[in-house]
């Protein structure tokens, strides 16, 4: 789902529900929902739903920072313990492994990457 470009676009829960999850890695117990992809596609926008006790094995974004926000439920993002309402910020080339907590799990993230800099950012 993209929207459209000339108006706001509201996406029901029950429309949210109904929509296709794709497996993380292969993985059954982590669901990605796409939300939004910008239009070269590097900044993604999505839902991941994991079952109670899954995990998603370290690994890092070398040049994209990423950004949760646990909507329910509570996990461990890097050894760091967050609950439903915290919002985790992962910076670029962090190694990150995401462990789901006795319930399942819903969270909200972006994945935004860094653009590299380009002459016209220094100054002449």
């Amino acid at each position: 789902m993209t929207g459209s470009p000339d108006r706001v676009t509201v996406v029901s829960g029950e429309d949210l529900a109904q929509m296709k999850a794709f497996p993380l890695h292969g993985d059954e117990r982590l669901q990605n929902k796409l939300l939004w992809k910008s239009p070269s596609g590097d900044t993604i926008v999505g839902l991941i739903q994991m079952a109670p006790g899954a995990r998603d094995v370290g690994h890092n974004h070398p040049s994209a920072t990423q950004h949760t926000w646990v909507i329910d439920g509570q996990v461990s993002i890097g050894g760091v313990e967050a609950r439903a309402g915290s919002y985790a910020f992962v910076p670029p080339g962090v190694d990150h492994e995401t462990v789901a907590g006795d319930e399942p799990v819903t969270m909200f993230y972006i994945y935004q990457p860094f653009a590299p800099k380009h002459d016209h950012d220094h100054h002449h």
